[in-house]
């Protein structure tokens, strides 16, 4: 190996490695003054000259201003998503709430559906308006309950994950992608770029029906509930599963639970109205349309020193290679 050839190239990556090392350095000792002197200078009526002066602020800048204007970046970012996070942990309140009232319907829901509380399983009959069971070819059940899968309230939340937020990359290449849609939760809580109201459009709670009916007579049965088809009342197995209770007390028991699920979801409305009332997703995504400029800036500024670290670490590398040659 040509050690001239090998000196060179180390000396041109030890150049670049130098210039790194300094690149955010002042280059100059010399600062811009902060003030300056304005001097006017007007006639008076008899001949004489008045001289005035105002100290005002330069306008000038030095290198020493690119730190501030750095840090400026960062501290305008967090101001915003601190406001921010005021207003997305008001809706992440009442969604949770919400959700609360919605895992006690799903209770009641269970129950009701174990009892078969009407509405619920009908099966098929023998004869258009009777009540005995066909057990023969064609013979088969017919949920009127409406069961449903129940999901949680949420906000979706439009997100540039390596922009900021909990998973930012300031090493990324493209503060852009991915452009998620996530659910608001406390770790996301003032980021973001968009909130979007997603009643009932989050993770599946479980299985509701809230159809019980609220008169105790529809829970007695055998009787007739359409053509072919008859309920076999609280209780009575192989329809309900659990066959605790039936007759007077099983349809007290079915009334009861529809009470209390009519009441929640009245609660549920209630909760809504009064988060909607709370906070202007209009108003906050105008916010965060201002905060992601920010945000992006701050993130591009951290790159820049980000990509220039990372240089610096690969000319160490190769000059190691070098001289390991």
């Amino acid at each position: 190996m040509d050690e001239g050839l090998k000196n060179r190239v180390i000396k041109i990556l030890e150049d670049e490695q130098n210039q790194l090392d300094g690149v955010y350095d002042p280059q100059s000792d010399v600062s811009a003054p902060s003030k300056v002197t304005n001097v006017t200078v007007t006639p008076n009526d008899d001949g004489t000259w008045n001289k005035t002066e105002k100290e005002e602020d330069s306008g000038l800048y030095d290198e020493s201003v690119v730190g501030k204007v750095e840090q400026q970046f960062e501290d305008d970012a967090q101001t915003l998503q601190e406001f921010c996070a005021i207003l997305d942990n008001q809706i992440i309140s009442f969604n949770a709430q919400i959700n609360t009232l919605k895992e006690q319907v799903i209770t009641l829901s269970t129950e009701a559906i174990a009892r078969n509380c009407w509405a619920g399983i009908a099966y098929s009959t023998t004869t258009s308006g009777g009540i005995t069971t066909n057990t023969g070819i064609g013979s088969t059940t017919q949920n009127f309950g409406n069961d449903f899968s129940y999901q949680e309230d949420r906000d979706g939340l439009k997100i540039f994950q390596k922009m900021a937020g909990p998973n930012q990359d300031l090493s990324a290449d493209n503060p852009f992608d991915p452009d998620d849609t996530v659910t608001l939760s406390a770790s996301y809580s003032g980021y973001g770029y968009e909130n979007e109201r997603q009643d009932d459009g989050g993770s599946v709670v479980g299985t509701a029906r809230t159809n019980v009916s609220l008169t105790a007579s529809d829970h007695s049965g055998p009787r007739n509930v359409g053509a072919f088809r008859a309920y076999a009342g609280v209780g009575t197995a192989p329809y309900a599963t659990d066959t605790s209770l039936t007759g007077t007390a099983g349809q007290n028991r079915c009334v009861a639970i529809a009470s209390s699920i009519t009441s929640l979801l009245s609660q549920i409305d209630t909760l809504r109205a009064q988060r909607e009332a709370a906070v202007s997703r209009t108003n906050l995504n105008s916010i965060k349309s201002s905060k992601k400029e920010k945000e992006l800036q701050n993130w591009g500024s951290k790159n820049l020193r980000k990509k220039v670290e990372a240089r610096k670490t690969k000319n160490s590398s190769v000059i190691s290679a070098i001289n390991n040659i």
